[in-house]
């Protein structure tokens, strides 16, 4: 048997055509003449069918990616590896170059291609709705019967950029679009109700608070026909701090310690810990604040007693001395409070137990 191209007699011809013939007409890979790719122009993302998606590759990258998921290898080749590069672009044209490397009947085989990729520039939906100003939910922050306090503020800010820069790794949507102060606290626009509620719970869990959430009806989405809702998260934060005094179930104590758990106070009767939930939050009153605390000094001391100056008489006084106080002496100056007309000692000056 003779091939039809070159004349030369093989055992077995593949349509005519000796396997070294036949090698040499295969087209090996049939890739399209031009494609179209379209990218953010504000953010790593591109657009694939009918959805914006977030790529690490770089533009070349991606274009390269997309001329192989374009092209389709002859049924007859094997083992093909296409190299691309770029040749010159103008505008939103470029000229990529496209050598093809495969093997046909275990001929190796090589075919270089020119193809016209279309740049596309523009904006995705979730850039479009950063740059509009879009949110989808507000968290308030307030503080019960008292307003809110700088430092809380700082500490508040300090959480909510922490939290947005690790959050918006996986969701770009986790931005914050504004924060405004007000008279009665401050208010943050959050881009994502996800991570407005992450933010509300941790910082909740730090600061303690009680939570409350207000869905409110903004629309209908016009391609969905679902209303849209943006929700409204109350973090308000406790009429107490940190320092204060507590009078709760016949004790008198001072705030060591609050989370999102439970908050610790000192037993002024006994220095023990007692251990608060949340849900008692309504039957805790006030008794003193941290800045009712004042300094004297130890005048003289028993066993059981020790005597002190009131601060705003400086008549002295005799009080038992708790378990925990056992250390203080005479000359010494310690932290008291009065409270109801009565005097609590709280530690010694110079080894605070409680940060004021």
């Amino acid at each position: 048997m003779f091939c039809i191209e070159c004349g030369k007699e093989e055992e077995e011809l593949f349509k005519g055509l000796c396997r070294s013939c036949f090698a040499k007409k295969s087209i090996l890979i049939n890739i399209p003449p031009e494609v179209e790719v379209e990218f953010c122009a504000h953010c790593s993302s591109v657009h694939v069918g009918d959805k914006w998606l977030e790529t690490k590759l770089s533009e070349e990258e991606f274009i390269a990616e997309t001329i192989v998921q374009e092209s389709v290898p002859d049924e007859d080749a094997e083992d093909v590896v296409l190299e691309i590069d770029p040749i010159n672009q103008k505008g939103s044209l470029m000229e990529m170059l496209v050598l093809a490397k495969g093997k046909v009947l275990e001929v190796p085989i090589e075919r270089e291609y020119k193809i016209n990729v279309k740049l596309n520039r523009n904006v995705c939906p979730e850039c479009s709705k950063y740059a509009s100003g879009y949110y989808e939910a507000v968290l308030q922050l307030r503080a019960d019967d008292r307003p809110l306090e700088v430092g809380e503020i700082q500490a508040t800010d300090k959480i909510i950029e922490r939290l947005l820069e690790k959050l918006s790794r996986s969701n770009r949507m986790a931005y914050l679009s504004q924060r405004a102060e007000l008279k009665e606290g401050v208010d943050y626009y959050f881009g994502s109700y996800k991570a407005a509620k992450k933010i509300s719970n941790v910082l909740k869990d730090q600061m303690g608070g009680t939570l409350g959430e207000s869905p409110r009806l903004m629309g209908r989405d016009k391609s969905t026909g679902k209303d849209l809702y943006r929700i409204w998260i109350s973090l308000r934060l406790p009429c107490f701090q940190k320092g204060d005094f507590l009078s709760y179930d016949n004790h008198i104590g001072q705030i060591i310690d609050l989370n999102g758990r439970k908050i610790i106070i000192r037993d002024l009767e006994t220095g023990e810990n007692l251990s608060i939930s949340w849900r008692e939050y309504s039957n805790l009153e006030v008794a003193a604040n941290r800045d009712d605390v004042k300094i004297t000094t130890v005048s003289s001391k028993t066993p059981t007693e020790i005597q002190i100056l009131d601060p705003e008489t400086y008549q002295p006084l005799d009080l038992d001395i708790r378990p925990d106080l056992q250390n203080i002496n005479i000359g010494d100056e310690v932290e008291m409070v009065k409270i109801k007309g009565k005097l609590y000692i709280l530690s010694s000056h110079k080894n605070k137990g409680v940060d004021n």
